[in-house]
């Protein structure tokens, strides 16, 4: 009995620290956007679903390169109510450029303009293309400055969504 005591104290002291040590990931920041078929996005749409906000614009290269990837990551996952694409554009291009855009490369998911780049600031963004994985919480999990390995991105949504 005298050796369980100092074996159950140290558990818990362990179980305490990893607690206090573990770091809460922080909530998603407080945006409101409309799409450009006009809802609302914001915080609010973020409840309940894993989603991935990708902000970009037409005339950056890396957008436009890795724009095709996040198409197909939305359409491969257009089954799942609980998941979602937001793609939030910059206004270094004009409203009317973005709409074409979307229009001509099929963008099957939602697309708003941050023409006070208010979101964009929210987020902490400052280089293009950035997404950021959020989960059902409306929890920031990962920042993805520059293309993500979408292999792994893949593997962490299926992670989260399994939940």
């Amino acid at each position: 009995m005298k050796k369980l005591i100092p074996v159950a104290a140290a558990a818990l002291i362990a179980g305490l620290l990893a607690f206090v040590l573990i770091p809460a990931k922080p909530a998603a920041p407080a945006f409101s956007l409309t799409a450009l078929d006009g809802r609302p996005v914001n915080n609010g749409t973020l409840n309940g679903k894993v989603s991935f906000i990708n902000f970009w614009y037409p005339s950056c290269p890396g957008c436009v390169k890795e724009m095709p990837l996040v198409i197909k990551m939305a359409h491969d996952y257009q089954s799942r109510p609980d998941f979602q694409v937001i793609g939030i554009s910059l206004p270094f291009d004009p409203l009317p450029a973005v709409q074409t855009y979307a229009a001509e490369k099929g963008m099957n998911f939602t697309v708003a303009y941050d023409g006070g780049k208010t979101a964009a600031t929210a987020f902490g963004t400052q280089v293009y293309p950035t997404s950021v994985l959020i989960n059902k919480k409306g929890e920031v999990l990962k920042t993805f400055v520059g293309e993500p390995d979408f292999t792994e991105l893949y593997r962490q949504i299926d992670e989260e969504l399994a939940k």
